[in-house]
């Protein structure tokens, strides 16, 4: 797979002549004028449905798993465990998709995919 060079003096960043993947860029994250609205607009929604887990209040939380029969906490904590494997699996592999991609709008909604995976794996 290509890899875009980390500046492309030559590169056309002409929105008309935009394309998502292997496109010919600058590599500018040039955001003024873009071809695909739809990706400055997921984008947006995207910062707006984030979070950091050391600013929510967990508290009831814990008093709630402790009151789970084993079951429930069997059931969760398996779930829990798949879900920390697929972030895992997004954040390391998501960078590799991102260095094809050269419409800077989209890149920009992959850096924040990648941010996003990497916070869940977290908490």
């Amino acid at each position: 797979m290509p890899v875009n060079p980390i500046f492309n003096p030559q590169g056309n960043d002409d929105p008309e002549h935009r394309s998502i993947w292997f496109g010919d860029t600058t590599n500018l994250m040039q955001l003024n004028d873009v071809r695909y609205n739809w990706a400055v607009g997921l984008y947006r929604q995207m910062r707006e449905n984030f979070w950091v887990a050391e600013k929510l209040d967990i508290t009831q939380d814990v008093t709630d798993y402790v009151n789970l029969t084993l079951d429930e906490r069997r059931a969760f904590d398996g779930i829990l465990s798949y879900l920390t494997f697929l972030d895992s699996v997004q954040t390391v592999n998501l960078p590799q998709l991102k260095v094809s991609i050269t419409a800077p709008e989209v890149s920009m909604c992959m850096a924040e995919q990648i941010s996003q995976e990497a916070l869940h794996n977290q908490s």
